[in-house]
């Protein structure tokens, strides 16, 4: 099993979307749907005021509420730890998408749940996902957690992670600008 996470770095990432079009264009989705969310939120009050976007896709939880929800048993972890749909099992019952928490799993027009991959064909053959490599700033990592990481961030405990181990870390400046 990978011990590889999502990190994202709130302080570096500027909102540019280049993460989300990407991650589109490689599921080939319509216009109107989306696998991976770019949020703005604003920190601090006036007239120190931080403007930052937190990427949200499909974290690969360690105990994900989708997989247990799905009557079909559609939804499951691949050894390396990603969280995969089985279109084939699905039965368009939306009971994942009610279950996810951070709404990382979408219906598509023939009624079969669809969410991020993690990329894993990517991952497969040594690349990092698509998202990441589309990050102009390199705000976005997909990697092990390693003390290099914290030199001059902290993990971000706005971020709720409903205690189902969501393979995310935000990271924000130690000392906020």
């Amino acid at each position: 099993m990978s011990n590889s996470v999502f990190i994202i770095d709130l302080d570096s990432c500027t909102g540019c979307y280049a993460c989300k079009i990407a991650c589109k264009d490689r599921a080939g989705l319509a216009d109107d749907m989306d696998l991976l969310q770019v949020v703005q939120h604003e920190d601090g009050t006036y007239p120190e005021t931080k403007l930052y976007y937190r990427v949200i896709h499909c974290f690969h939880c360690s105990d994900p509420p989708c997989a247990g929800n799905c009557p079909t048993k559609a939804i499951s972890k691949a050894e390396n730890g990603l969280v995969n749909i089985e279109k084939d099992k699905c039965i368009g019952c939306g009971k994942c998408i009610k279950a996810c928490p951070f709404d990382a799993i979408i219906m598509l027009k023939d009624k079969v749940a669809h969410k991020c991959d993690g990329c894993a064909n990517e991952i497969t053959i040594g690349l990092t996902p698509t998202c990441i490599r589309a990050c102009p700033i390199r705000a976005l990592h997909y990697e092990a957690i390693s003390g290099s990481l914290f030199q001059n961030r902290l993990q971000d405990k706005d971020f709720n992670d409903h205690n189902i181990g969501p393979r995310v870390l935000y990271l924000k400046r130690k000392i906020r600008l």
